[in-house]
Formats: structure tokens, sequence, C-alpha cells
């Protein structure tokens, strides 16, 4: 690392901070600090949930997934069209109709305060420890690259992402993670170029060499519950964890929830999906042309070492001055955004999910701001410790299915099934999120079954336990159930 490296990371870091400060003029309410007003163009809010989605984790672990083995993670993106689907045709028109800050408010108009309570309790975990692998993850990075400590640059990315957060709300999250869109495609478009060039060949030798070594195998077919990546794994487990991620997880759900109109928050959604669907496959092929660079090594060495500090090391090596400083900016962003957009959503199911229901009082923007506050510094502490989680990009994966397929399971409960009533939610998520607790511990299931698992359990116990009770009245389940909002 050159000064010129560091003067392009420092020129990044103050125009975040710069944009955030600016941002905090005007955040007198919820609605302004927690959904930017409702007044944000769809294509802002696709850049942000781009931003957010292609996280450090995915920029880091996805080349050293492809470097250690071959593609077949991605066979959960044969998932997306079932998923686009199901989420704009059945979600995203009743959320926006409701006009909710929060999922999760659904569940209590739905069924009752505790459904709400326990669901946004299941969020809240899940997403605290997914933040703190958001934020480790880049700090491999600077830490290979500047020889700081990693619990230094995990307090830094918290400390900063937490303060232009707390400053400025959604409206600061979604402007600054468009910025941080832009510093990241073109940190990733140059990484590509590099790690093509530095193969003797360029692409053409790279597809042959990683087809001989079989690094572009995509599909298996296999039946095995246990094999970690299968094609059945990723059509019927990956439309669950599609779910989970962009449409009843609150940080993703959010931006989509700041457009105008549900066409609006369609358009996002869509482009946001299809654009990190090209970006899986363009950071997997970085990976496998690390795999051909480094087999032309005789010393191997890169080989032997963990394989998410790989393309650090590429980076370090290979790499001209002031282009590092961009591609670590651009590691920034993938980590800032996605933290930005996951402290303000902690921060809303906090204040609108747990405070005001069980205070029974309005929330405030300083209160928000508080919470915003507290979930940065747990974030960032937890982050510390986040290096025993194993792979970034399986650490996140495995959080993401186990917790998000209960959520997954009683919100189709609630819109597909007008029997079902308030004992049967809360009881589903329970049962399902041990039920699932149980399948890890006690089997070795892959974890890419968790998801669809836990939502079979949500939705079948909500049933049973529904059908054995008082059916709930059908008068108040107008708008709230899919059938009764379809004719």
């Amino acid at each position: 690392m050159t000064a010129l490296d560091y003067a392009v990371l420092v020129i990044y870091l103050a125009g975040v901070l710069w944009v955030g400060g600016r941002l905090a003029a005007g955040q007198k309410s919820l609605k302004g600090f927690f959904l930017g007003g409702r007044t944000i163009p769809w294509w802002a809010a696709a850049c942000s949930g781009i931003a957010t989605m292609v996280s450090a984790i995915g920029f880091i672990g996805a080349p050293s997934q492809a470097f250690a083995s071959d593609w077949t993670y991605l066979q959960a993106r044969l998932a997306w069209p079932v998923a686009i689907f199901v989420a704009c045709a059945l979600f995203i028109p009743f959320f926006h109709r409701l006009e909710v800050f929060t999922a999760y408010e659904y569940l209590e108009r739905r069924f009752d305060s505790r459904t709400r309570l326990v669901a946004a309790g299941v969020f809240l975990l899940l997403k605290c420890g997914y933040t703190a692998v958001a934020i480790y993850a880049p700090a491999l990075v600077v830490s290979e690259m500047t020889g700081l400590p990693a619990a230094w640059v995990c307090l830094g990315i918290g400390g900063l992402t937490t303060a232009y957060t707390c400053l400025g709300g959604m409206r600061a999250v979604i402007w600054t993670d468009t910025l941080q869109f832009l510093v990241l495609l073109g940190g990733l478009l140059a990484a590509l170029y590099y790690s093509v060039g530095s193969v003797e060949g360029g692409f053409a030798a790279i597809v042959a060499e990683g087809s001989a070594a079989e690094k572009f195998r995509f599909l298996d077919w296999s039946s095995s519950l246990e094999t970690e990546f299968t094609a059945w794994g990723g059509l019927v487990g990956g439309t669950f964890f599609l779910l989970s991620q962009y449409v009843v997880d609150q940080a993703e759900l959010q931006r989509f929830l700041t457009t105008a109109s549900v066409r609006g928050s369609r358009q996002a959604l869509v482009s946001t999906m299809v654009f990190t669907s090209i970006y899986g496959l363009v950071v997997f092929f970085i990976g496998t042309a690390l795999y051909v660079h480094y087999s032309h090594e005789p010393s191997q060495a890169a080989f032997a070492m963990d394989p998410d500090r790989v393309f650090p090391m590429f980076i370090l090596e290979n790499m001209p001055t002031g282009l590092r400083g961009l591609l670590l900016a651009g590691i920034f962003a993938a980590a800032m955004s996605t933290v930005s957009s996951i402290l303000n959503s902690l921060a809303t199911v906090t204040v609108r999910d747990m405070l005001e229901p069980l205070a029974r009082t309005t929330g405030s923007v300083r209160l928000a701001r508080w919470a915003t506050l507290a979930f940065g510094c747990l974030t960032t502490a937890l982050s510390l410790r986040a290096g025993s989680f194993g792979s970034v990009l399986i650490a996140q994966g495995k959080i993401r299915n186990f917790f998000g397929g209960s959520l997954v399971g009683v919100f189709l409960l609630g819109l597909l099934s007008p029997r079902a009533n308030a004992s049967g939610a809360f009881w589903s998520i329970l049962v399902s999120f041990s039920a699932t607790a149980l399948l890890a511990t006690a089997t070795d299931v892959s974890w890419m079954w968790y998801s669809v698992f836990s939502a079979a359990v949500s939705y079948a116990v909500g049933i049973a336990i529904s059908k054995a009770s008082e059916a709930p009245n059908r008068d108040e389940l107008d708008g709230l159930v899919w059938r009764q909002s379809n004719g």
C-alpha cells in the first residue's frame, strides 16, 4: 500500500461521512428516519438494495469459495425465477398497501402482538450474527493489505458506519449506498480485469484450465440431503433462502418500502435480484482465475493458506498503485453499505416492533438514533469473534438459513391460510425454530435445507394448532389474507 492508495481510501471515507452528515438535517419523524418519507426513487432504492446484498462477505467469500472448491454454491440461483414471482405477486403488494414500517407489523394485524414480538426477536438474532460477519469480512482484507490488526479494522468500520447511520437515517443509508455501489462496481471491474490479465492466455486459458480441473462444475443432481450443495437444494431450499433474504428480512425489504408505489418496489426488487445474480457469476469467475493464476506458481503457497486470504494477497501483489486503494475502498463500500442498512433496520424493528408495543408509546427520532448506536456497538463487538464462524461466505448462509425459514413459514401461514389463528402462528415460530436447531445439531443434513425444513414445520404446526382451536373472525381478515384481498 502506497500513499496514493491511502489517499483514495481517505477520499472515499470522507465522501461517505459528508453525505451522511448532510442528510442528517430535517430528520424529524420516524417515517423520515426509517423510510426516507417514502420519496426515494426506485433506482436509488435498487442501488441501495444491491449494495446491501453485495456485501464484503460475498466480495471476499465468493472468490475464496470458487478458489477452494467449484461453482456448486451458485445452484441456489436456480430458484431466482420462483422467488421473484412469489415476492412480486404476493409479498410486495401486501406490505406496500398496508403502509407498514416493518414486515412484522403485518403479523400483529393478522395475528397478535406475541407473534409480532417473537418474529421480531428472531430477526434481531439473525441480523446481529450476520452483521458481525459483514464487519469481519473486510477486516481480513485490510489486515492482509496494511498489516493492521483485524480487530482495529472491525472497530473502524463499525464506528464509522454507525456514526453516519445514526445521523442521517434511511436517507443517509440509501444515498451513501448509491455512492458505495458505484465505488464497489469500479473495484469489482478492476479486480476482474487484473485477475484475468494475470493468467497467460487470459479468459480462454482460465476457461480451459478451470474446466480441466472441474472448477466450473455447477450442477450436482445428487439426491442426498447431506451433500452441501445440490441442484435440488438450490431449487427448493434456495427458494426459501431467497425469500428469507429479500421479503421477510427487514434489512432488505425496508428500502423497497421507501418507493412511492408497488411498481417502484417491484422494479427495485427485480433489479436488485438480477444484478446480484450477475455479480455472483463475476466474483466466482475471479476466484477461478485466482486458482489458475496461483496453480502456475512453483511454491503453491496460496493453496496452503486460508482461502479467505487469497484474494487480498492477490490485490496486494498484482494491482497497481491507486487501484489497490480503489479496490480497498470498494471492499469498505461493500461492508459499510450492508452494515448501515442492517443497523437502520435493527433500530426500526426495535422501536416499532419491540419498544412501542411494550411501552405503549410512540417512538421518536432520538430513540431511533440511540437504538442505532446500541446495535452498532453490539454488532461491532460481536465481529471481534466472527473469525470463529469459519468461511465468511458459508457462515452467512448458515446464519440466514438457520433463522430465516421460520419467518417465511409464518408469513406464508398468514397470507395464504384464512383458518390460521394467533395461537397457531405464535407456536409455529417457536416449534420450527427448535426443530431446526435439532436438525442442525443431531444430523448431517446440509444447511441449504434448513430454511425449507423450518418453513414447512412452521406452516404445518401453525395449521394443526389453528384447526384445534377457535377460528379467526373472517370479517377481521379483509385485506390481510391473499384470497380476501384478491376477490
